[in-house]
C-alpha cells in the first residue's frame, strides 16, 4: 500500500467520487470493490473519497432491514485500516441500524484516525418509505480548510438541503446517488444550479452499473 504520509501538499483537498457497481446484498464482495478503489484513489492522493447510495449492499429497499449494519461493523476493518493508513476520508453507503422498526437510509463517514460516524437520508423517495425510516439533521465535516456536507440522492431534490449547508459555511456539497439514465438527466442540472446559487463546489457519485430493485 502506498502512504501518503510524505506527501508533499498534505493540506490540499483533493475529492472524488467512486463510481463503482456493486452486487445486490453482497456486502463482503462490495467490501473489495471499495478496498480496490480506496487504493486506486490513494494513488491520486484524494482526500475524501465519496461511495454512491447504498454502495455497500447495492440499491437494493426490499434487503435493507436484513442487511442493515451499525457503523461499528466489523466488516468494515478493511476500509478502516485503508482509510487510517493513506489518511483519506471514505464516506460509503449503506442501511442503517437505528433503534427504530425500520433501518435508515444511511451514509458511514470512515474518518482519518479510523472512526467513524454517520449521515441518515433526510428527504427519502416515496417508495423508500416503506423501507426506511428518515433521518433529521445534516452531517458536514472540515477537511483542509474546506466545509463538506453530505447528501443522499433524493435529499438533493430539496433546495432547503444545500441551503442549510451553505448557512453553516459549506463550500463543497457531495452527493451519493442512485440514478438512472432519466434520473441523472434532472439531477446534473440542479446540482449546477446549486453550485451557483449557493457557491459551492458539487459532487456526485453514482452507481456504474448495479441494477437495484
Amino acid at each position: 500500500m502506498k502512504s501518503r504520509q510524505n506527501s508533499p501538499h498534505p493540506s490540499v483537498l483533493k475529492i472524488a467520487a467512486a463510481q463503482v457497481a456493486s452486487i445486490r446484498g453482497e456486502i463482503d464482495a462490495n467490501i473489495r470493490t471499495h478496498a480496490a478503489a480506496i487504493e486506486a484513489a490513494a494513488l491520486h492522493e484524494v482526500s475524501v473519497l465519496v461511495f454512491p447510495e447504498l454502495s455497500l449492499t447495492g440499491y437494493e429497499p426490499d434487503l435493507a432491514a436484513e442487511l442493515a449494519m451499525l457503523p461499528t461493523d466489523r466488516r468494515l476493518e478493511p476500509l478502516r485500516m485503508l482509510a487510517l493508513h493513506h489518511r483519506m476520508k471514505v464516506i460509503v453507503g449503506a442501511p442503517l441500524q437505528n433503534g427504530e422498526a425500520k433501518p435508515a437510509l444511511g451514509a458511514i463517514v470512515i474518518n482519518t484516525d479510523g472512526c467513524t460516524t454517520s449521515y441518515r437520508k433526510m428527504h427519502l423517495g416515496t417508495p423508500e418509505r416503506a423501507n426506511f425510516a428518515s433521518g433529521d439533521r445534516p452531517l458536514a465535516f472540515t477537511v483542509a480548510g474546506h466545509t463538506v456536507g453530505l447528501a443522499i440522492c433524493a435529499d438533493s431534490s430539496q433546495p432547503s438541503h444545500p441551503g442549510a449547508y451553505a448557512a453553516l459555511g459549506a463550500d463543497i456539497y457531495a452527493v451519493g446517488v442512485f440514478l438512472n439514465a432519466d434520473w441523472y438527466a434532472t439531477d446534473v442540472p440542479r446540482l449546477m444550479r446549486y453550485a451557483a446559487e449557493f457557491r459551492m463546489l458539487t459532487l456526485m457519485a453514482n452507481h456504474a452499473d448495479s441494477v437495484g430493485t
